[in-house]
């Protein structure tokens, strides 16, 4: 291994140690601040009598639902009470996922109860009988007591919700809670466009009543992977929260003002992107670089089929991209080995006064037209592109669910660890093809090939699948350069 070679191992090695710190760094630190505080709008005296009460407790515990209907609409399927007309099952056949979650059911509280402020008549009406009237792609359910029902129409990758009746009161329509899943880093809780910005309210800060007024573009209860909740310009919305097993569970009702479209299932980018949703996909702070990553992901999975594929054809561009700079790096690191005579030298005869060796030794890379921070540059690029893959490995559901070979789902670790230890043989890889003449050079290559696949073992496969192809990709890159392109510059064993 050459002097040039051992550079590039140290910087790879520091790379990855840096991307292991900066990416606990960064999750610690975007959980404690940088999460958006939530809108302080406190009700009025005159609002808390207004206000619906989920008449949460001993009453609504009491309820059973023994009798239901079964409904499928598109890719939905779906259980309604006909005790209250609410849903107390809904599936994402997609996904089969039931996105009510078990508070909603522990707390016997269920999506598409209606409320408008009066106690009695939010009792009948979430707590009366209805009938259920299935159509070809809407089903009716109507209230057998009082003049009002609930339609909902398929409409695309969603549903509409058309309330029909007492038009004079106010109707607050429950989207529900968040659905049951791991944040890993991620928002649970209410979330709104609200005057054209996305707010994630924490729910720890939504104890009680919150009324979030304004234009809202579209608002809701998600989880990492999934949401519920409604869009088409609501006016109002209200979030309580109310403390269940050690934290706050928080409950979203939106102020119905005309027939709204209801979406209650995966964060799927075709589907929301279609909804004009995309944004219900918590991109975090580095959204800048996560969301056009994603597009250009998606838009190859689109053309391909394959996420394998989009992530290498993404490795395959970013080396493209980087070849001007690598090929610069390689350049400087040859010209630095035809000083590297003058270089030992100069440590020789200064070994004493490390401060005149430095001058020295910076006079002769100056000569040589070597720029010691050369090889930084392409590695140091990369970072933005690392973080940004590994938040869209562990925010989006398309690739949650993608897998491929023994590997199940792109966004987990491989739970074999295969991916890692063939990217550590990668870079064993590398290794050999550059072979060096000091047995303990050898070994320090094979240590860090070793602290690499420790450092990847848990990290994402999608992310590990990048890392091993931009290996690969490097290798050839290398051969490009100096096989090819360099051919002439590049030192021989034994001289020319």
């Amino acid at each position: 291994m050459t002097e040039n070679d051992e550079k590039q191992w140290k910087r790879l090695l520091v790379f990855a140690l840096l991307m292991f710190v900066l990416l606990i760094a960064y999750q610690t630190f975007y959980a404690l601040f940088l999460k958006p505080p939530p809108s302080k709008q406190k009700p009025t005296e005159k609002e808390k009598t207004e206000l619906p009460q989920l008449m949460l407790g001993s009453f609504r515990e009491r309820q059973s639902y023994d009798e239901k209907v079964p409904v499928t609409l598109g890719p939905y399927s779906f259980e309604v009470a006909l005790k209250g007309g609410k849903l107390l099952r809904f599936v994402d056949g997609k996904y089969g996922y039931d996105v009510v979650s078990k508070a909603e059911r522990k707390l016997k509280i269920y999506p598409l109860e209606v409320f408008t402020g009066k106690p009695e008549l939010d009792e009948k009406l979430n707590f009366g009988p209805y009938e259920v009237v299935k159509k070809e792609n809407e089903v009716i359910i109507k209230h057998r007591e009082l003049p009002f029902e609930k339609v909902l129409r398929l409409k695309g990758p969603a549903l509409e919700l058309e309330l029909k009746g007492l038009e004079n009161e106010k109707r607050w329509v429950l989207v529900g809670s968040y659905p049951d899943d791991e944040a890993f880093y991620t928002h649970v809780g209410p979330v709104f466009n609200l005057n054209g910005s996305v707010v994630r309210p924490d729910p720890e800060d939504l104890k009680g009543v919150t009324p979030f007024s304004g234009k809202i573009a579209w608002g809701g209860e998600e989880s990492r992977y999934f949401f519920k909740g409604g869009k088409d310009a609501f006016k109002r919305a209200l979030v309580y929260g109310t403390e269940l097993e050690n934290r706050v569970r928080t409950f979203t009702l939106l102020l119905y003002e005309q027939p709204f479209t209801l979406y209650m299932g995966a964060k799927d980018y075709g589907r929301l992107r279609e909804l004009g949703l995309e944004d219900v996909i918590d991109w975090g702070s580095l959204k800048i670089i996560v969301k056009p990553l994603f597009k250009f992901l998606y838009w190859i999975y689109e053309h391909t089929g394959s996420w394998v594929v989009a992530i290498f054809v993404l490795t395959l561009v970013v080396r493209i991209l980087m070849f001007p700079l690598g090929y610069k790096s390689t350049v400087s690191m040859l010209k630095l080995q035809e000083v590297a005579p003058k270089l030992e030298k100069i440590k020789q005869k200064y070994k004493d006064d490390p401060q005149k060796m430095q001058e020295e030794m910076m006079k002769v890379y100056a000569e040589a037209g070597f720029n010691p921070l050369s090889g930084c540059l392409p590695i140091l690029l990369q970072i933005p592109i690392f973080f940004a893959l590994y938040k869209v490995l562990i925010i989006t559901v398309d690739l949650k669910l993608s897998g491929f070979l023994w590997v199940p789902s792109l966004a987990d670790k491989d739970p074999y660890y295969v991916l890692p230890v063939i990217m550590g043989a990668t870079m064993i890889l590398q290794q050999k093809l550059t072979p060096s003449p000091d047995p303990k050079q050898a070994v320090t290559g094979y240590v860090m090939a070793v602290v690499f696949t420790l450092l990847f073992a848990n990290f994402p496969a999608g992310l590990v699948l990048y890392w091993t192809l931009n290996n690969l990709f490097n290798i050839l890159q290398n051969y490009l350069i100096k096989e090819v392109l360099l051919k002439d510059r590049t030192p021989r064993k034994g001289g020319r």
